[in-house]
């Protein structure tokens, strides 16, 4: 195997999309416009996004029966599948209803994304060299064992722990360099109901030698890392389907970061790759190639 620059250890589902004029409410039967299959997870979108930045990135995590099209998505993108497990239970999957506003409610079914062994994660990280960055999401089994098993061979990790339930509070998140968020995420993890600063401030106060990225949406983004702030704008973008913009943000700027930008100058490329794929529909499908996003060099 050729040399990585990250490890995504993450999820892997098939997306199954329904295009509604709203979200289902309790007890309403609402047929929907349109109907399509893709490959997703945040696992895959933020590989895909690495990949198609440019990022040597090798994917680990776990499918059934029914997902080798999810490896061949992964492989067609330019992502490493040395890694990929295969198990018996089926592969995760989300359903996915998007309104006509492109905002999305996503119910999810884990599956094999969370049936991964403490020997299968052992044997991934032994094989891994000090100093890769380690992605991580929240949608895999044994987060904390992982997270600790890899600082412990000096790996840099970053994570997205979405969806952010009650239990992330008690992961080591102490242990990322970088810890990637949106607003509602942030509130939860920070316990806060209170404004994007304020959150931050709590979590600068909690995790102080990690940066603290939160994605705002349509009014951007913000870097905290201890006293320092920096807030970016994001582009004006007509608004097609919301589904993987925060994994294309969290792809870009890490693959930004790889290439040596400053953190203000990654977030800027990373909320330009974001505003591109909210003007898409799907996820991974939707995500941008670098040439898209970098400036020509040379």
């Amino acid at each position: 195997m050729d040399q990585i620059d990250v490890l995504n250890f993450g999820s892997l589902n098939i997306d199954l999309v329904y295009q509604l004029p709203h979200f289902v409410r309790p007890k309403e039967t609402l047929s929907c416009t349109e109907f399509a299959r893709f490959a997703g997870g945040k696992g895959l979108n933020q590989s895909v996004a690495l990949a198609r930045a440019g990022v040597r990135v090798a994917h680990a995590g776990k499918i059934g029966p029914d997902g080798e099209f999810l490896a061949e998505t992964l492989r067609n993108a330019g992502v490493d599948t040395h890694f990929l497990l295969r198990g018996e239970e089926p592969t995760g999957h989300a359903v996915i209803q998007v309104d006509r506003e492109g905002q999305n409610c996503i119910l999810l079914y884990p599956g094999a994304n969370c049936s991964i062994t403490r020997t299968e994660i052992r044997g991934i990280l032994g094989q891994i060299r000090k100093g890769t960055i380690l992605l991580l999401q929240n949608e895999i089994n044994d987060l904390p064992f992982l997270m600790k098993e890899a600082a412990e061979r000096g790996l840099s990790i970053a994570i997205n722990p979405a969806p952010c339930g009650p239990e992330v509070a008690a992961y080591p998140l102490e242990l990322a360099e970088t810890l990637f968020v949106n607003e509602v995420e942030g509130a939860e993890l920070s316990g806060c109901g209170g404004s994007p600063a304020e959150v931050l401030d709590i979590l600068c106060a909690r995790y102080p030698h990690s940066e603290i990225i939160m994605t705002l949406g349509a009014d951007g983004a913000c870097r905290a890392k201890g006293p320092d702030r920096f807030h970016v704008a994001s582009p004006p973008v007509a608004v097609v389907d919301t589904t993987s913009a925060g994994d294309t943000f969290t792809g870009y700027y890490l693959a930004a970061k790889l290439r040596g930008y400053s953190p203000e100058r990654a977030m800027e490329t990373a909320a330009l790759a974001g505003s591109i794929a909210v003007g898409r529909a799907g996820a991974a499908v939707s995500i941008p190639k670098a040439e898209e996003v970098f400036p020509a060099e040379g």
